[in-house]
């Protein structure tokens, strides 16, 4: 068995669909992406984005903004995009350099082209069942977890993270699937004794191989999103991987996890959005 959840080949698979179904019903949707800055990590990010937009049939229109951006012209960047017909989807790369107010900007957003779905009314409408797409990166988790082909009713879930953002809809997502779930902080005193009781375990915090062999279960499904930098280039994420892989079932790695997952995930939600115009249109 291979307990290796492979985004990268799961992630291709889902933009195979996606450019076969964009085809057959001739809709090109048009994303922007909104970069600020020139970290490199998110210039990568976004050069994958583009790259993999043209493979499926996406227009995809880039708009690079220098680090000493006003807050002002990024608002202003937002509002042309927002009433530009012909983008149906708007992703503002994060994270935003320091000086800029990341809530105020996602609120600028229209939330109808809020392809990442972290605007607050989209979040408040996914809560309540009434969103026209699933957050992106809970959605990435959820077909990595759904690849293991493992029954969820009933089963224990952990989530390690300090944002929101990510936490309440993946929340959500696993209480619909039947599952219990909390909620923990990496910083919580109780942090093994409940890691170690999940069957599921999907950490993001940014703290490299903060998860040991003794914090996870048997046979577990461990999700890290952790991105770490180590050693210039060396990306790690937040399990202590090595240690890890012969005690659990499944494993996501760092990086070829989540990350092409929440590529395959944005170009899936760009069509939603691109066919709920159409139909709001037609």
């Amino acid at each position: 068995m291979n307990k290796i959840l492979d985004g990268i080949k799961i992630g291709q698979q889902i933009q195979q669909k996606i450019k076969e179904d964009l085809a057959k019903k001739n809709i090109r949707p048009g994303l922007a992406v909104i970069l600020v800055g020139e970290d490199a990590p998110s210039q990568l990010y976004v050069s994958k984005k583009k790259k993999a937009c043209q493979d499926v049939g996406i227009d995809f229109h880039e708009y690079l903004l220098e680090s000493d951006t006003s807050q002002e012209h990024l608002l202003e960047t937002i509002d042309f995009l927002n009433k530009d017909e012909h983008i149906n989807a708007i992703l503002v790369q994060l994270p935003l350099p320091k000086q800029f107010d990341t809530d105020k900007i996602i609120t600028a957003l229209d939330p109808k082209k809020d392809v990442d779905g972290f605007h607050k009314e989209n979040i408040k409408d996914f809560l309540k069942d009434k969103s026209i797409i699933t957050p992106g990166l809970p959605l990435g988790v959820l077909r990595l977890i759904e690849a293991t082909g493992e029954h969820l009713d009933n089963k224990q879930a952990v989530i390690v993270s300090k944002g929101k953002i990510f936490s309440q809809p993946m929340i959500k997502i696993l209480e619909d699937r039947h599952m219990q779930v909390k909620l923990i902080k990496p910083d919580d005193k109780d942090l093994k004794t409940i890691t170690s009781k999940a069957d599921v375990l999907i950490v993001s915090c940014g703290q490299a191989f903060l998860i040991k062999e003794d914090m996870v279960k048997k046979d577990a499904i461990v999700i890290d999103i952790g991105i770490n930098k180590i050693d210039n280039d060396y990306v790690v994420g937040d399990v202590d991987y090595s240690s890890v892989f012969e005690k659990v079932k499944f494993i996501t790695p760092v990086p070829g996890g989540v990350g092409p997952m929440t590529i395959a995930m944005l170009l899936y939600n760009t069509v939603e959005l691109a066919k709920t115009l159409s139909e709001a249109e037609g």
